[in-house]
């Protein structure tokens, strides 16, 4: 589209000044039968008291023709260049127009892009949130099996010492009682 833009204007310019200089022609030419019809009418005869003869008389209407011809050139050539003008302003208002409707699409759908990259980022903190809760609960249960693992074995610990502090005493108590026989034999 800019390119199109860029190019436009160039050739308005170069169509522009191809009918200027067809207009600056026929004003040439006007003026040029301009001449012809004042040397025409300045001409008199002398034969006829210094009046136009019969020849001069068609030499002005002929020259007065031919401007009239040459005004008409000029008026077509003017509404010519003022038709390929309007066409150009109306292809430019066009070429605008539709560069404008293409901004605007393309504005509309970035904008809606970016409501959906809004939505989807929303979305995403959602479930991160989510993930976040879900992994605290986990962590949560997982320290509640670990804590109480740790008691279980903490108790299992605590009962096994008491085994075998038991044991120690059972042992103890048979020695003394293995060995309070053989004192009582020896003090009979």
């Amino acid at each position: 589209m800019v390119l199109l833009s860029t190019t436009a204007p160039a050739q308005t310019e170069s169509a522009a000044s191809g009918p200027n200089d067809q207009i600056s022609r026929l004003i040439q030419e006007r003026e040029q039968l301009v001449r012809q019809y004042e040397d025409a009418n300045a001409q008199r005869n002398a034969l006829l008291a210094n009046k136009p003869s019969k020849k001069d008389l068609q030499e002005v209407i002929d020259a007065l023709k031919g401007i009239i011809r040459k005004d008409t050139e000029i008026v077509q050539a003017l509404k010519a260049t003022e038709l390929r003008r309007t066409a150009d302003i109306v292809t430019r208002q066009r070429l605008a127009e539709q560069q404008a409707t293409v901004a605007q699409t393309d504005q509309s759908s970035t904008r809606q892009r970016f409501y959906d990259l809004e939505s989807q980022i929303q979305n995403l903190q959602l479930r991160e949130r989510k993930r976040e809760k879900q992994l605290r609960e986990y962590q949560a249960a997982a320290q509640e099996a670990e804590d109480a693992r740790l008691s279980r074995e903490l108790l299992a610990a605590g009962l096994a010492l008491l085994c075998i502090g038991l044991l120690v005493y059972v042992l103890r108590l048979r020695q003394r009682a293995s060995g309070a026989p053989a004192r009582r034999k020896a003090k009979r």
